[in-house]
Formats: C-alpha cells, structure tokens, sequence
C-alpha cells in the first residue's frame, strides 16, 4: 500500500508542478540554452542513429529513420525538483500551454553532465478515469514511435 501511496503522490507532485509552471508561462516560451541544442542519440548508438532527439531554440523533435513529431511552446522551471535543488539538471516540457505536454526532457539527467533523458511515457498503476486512459494510451504510442523513452542520450558533435 506504501508503494501505491509514494506513486499517487509522485503524479499529484509533478501535476501540481506542470500548473505552477504553466501559470507562470502563459503565452510565454522559454529558450533552450545553446549546450543542449543538437542531435541526441542512444549513448550505446552512433551519431548515424536513425532514432534521435533533436533539439534547438523553441523545438523539439523527436526522429525514428522518416517518421518525425515536433514540438514548440517550450517552458522550463528552476523549482521542478524542488526549491531547494541545488543540482545540474534542467527540465524542459514542450507544448506547455495545451495543459498536456507530450514529455519531459532532462538535460544533464540524474546530475550527469552531457546525458539528456525524455520521459515519454510512465505507466500509472491503478483505476482511470477515460480522459485519464487516453493520455495513457497515447503516451505509450509516442513512446513506441520513437525508442527514446527514458534511456540515457549523449549529444552528437554537429557535422
């Protein structure tokens, strides 16, 4: 029952976290400093990887060989682990304003300079609501497009 109860409030924190950064960013879209615009691949993959992530300015796109999906409206937030974060990591969520961005991207993940993860899709355990198994399921289907869910990225040198 604990565990259920740490996941149930994990999802309240980070929704709670996506209203605070939302409000704070209506009509408003953050740049992607220039360190982490690029082409990100698998760490264990070349940078000739067809499955990648790019990133520049104000878009996101993720990439599997011909099949792309971008995203803008990008807003990030210095308190999404807390006010009292400290660490190197930096969170951006794409398409900030639909009030469902598709992922979140951690550059400099789990505080190791140069790896970028994005969380695509978590399964959440228990009942749901329909609009609740909705966003599930399309979540599930991005992450089954494009292979890049939740596995370390390392950023490719521009050619």
């Amino acid at each position: 029952m604990t565990l259920n109860r740490n996941r149930i409030f994990r999802a309240l924190f980070i929704a709670s976290m996506f209203v605070a950064v939302a409000a704070s960013h209506a009509g408003a879209q953050d740049k992607v400093p220039a360190e982490f615009q690029g082409d990100w691949v698998p760490v264990t993959g070349a940078c000739t990887s067809q499955v990648r992530f790019r990133v520049a300015e104000s878009q996101m796109t993720l990439i599997n060989g011909k099949d792309t999906a971008s995203y803008g409206n990008l807003g990030t937030t210095a308190s999404y682990f807390g006010n009292e974060y400290n660490g190197i990591s930096v969170v951006f969520l794409p398409e900030l304003n639909s009030g469902n961005p598709p992922f979140t991207v951690f550059f400099n993940a789990d505080e190791k300079k140069g790896v970028t993860k994005v969380d695509i899709y978590t399964e959440m355990p228990g009942p749901m609501n329909a609009p609740g198994k909705a966003l599930q399921a399309a979540a599930k289907k991005l992450a089954t497009r494009f292979p890049v869910n939740k596995i370390p990225l390392k950023k490719c040198p521009r050619g």
